[in-house]
């Protein structure tokens, strides 16, 4: 009777093994097809990651045959120390990815030859403000009153400052009396 209790499992050393086998085998069973997911997931993050970051060096940009005249614009600039991806992106994690996003459709013009010259960019002002002030961040409220007077007024940066780092006129001189007199014609007594 006593080997009947053990064959049927109510006695409790008998079942408790083969119930552990059972679950050591299905849990090998989720390693073995969780494993190499995790391994694809981590292989992708890696390789997205270093995407990433070669798609973010200005050398980059001079794959794009279209890319040239910016390109060589910029190394002449005020700027040439400075990643184009720092004005041309808006910072943290959501500021990358929207950005990686269009870039997207600048691979594919270019792929299809669809694109126009010279190369421009369209974009919020504000938002090209804010990235200017990363790094100039000093002449807003402690700038010359001239400059004050600008951000109070809200006024971009890149509306006095236009092609600041991709127009070799004007990439290495600050705003023309032209630029100022835009708006201060009258000021000026030229309006």
């Amino acid at each position: 009777m006593e080997e009947d209790i053990k064959s049927n499992g109510r006695n409790g050393t008998h079942s408790r093994k083969g119930r552990n086998k059972s679950t050591r085998r299905k849990y090998r069973g989720h390693v073995l097809s969780i494993g190499p997911l995790i391994a694809i997931i981590a292989v992708g993050a890696f390789l997205t990651t270093g995407m990433i970051k070669y798609t973010s060096q200005s050398d980059f940009c001079i794959n794009c045959h279209e890319m040239t005249p910016t390109y060589e614009t910029w190394q002449s600039s005020s700027h040439k120390n400075v990643e184009c991806i720092k004005c041309h992106s808006d910072p943290g994690t959501a500021g990358l990815v929207k950005t990686k996003t269009n870039a997207l459709k600048e691979v594919y013009l270019h792929v299809t030859g669809n694109y126009k010259t010279p190369i421009t960019i369209s974009t919020d002002n504000a938002a090209f403000t804010n990235r200017c002030l990363g790094c100039h961040q000093d002449i807003k409220g402690k700038g010359e009153p001239h400059n004050n007077k600008h951000f109070e007024a809200d006024i971009a940066c890149t509306d006095c400052h236009q092609g600041m780092v991709h127009n070799e006129k004007t990439n290495k001189r600050p705003p023309t009396r032209e630029i100022c007199v835009r708006c201060h014609g009258k000021e000026m007594g030229d309006g």
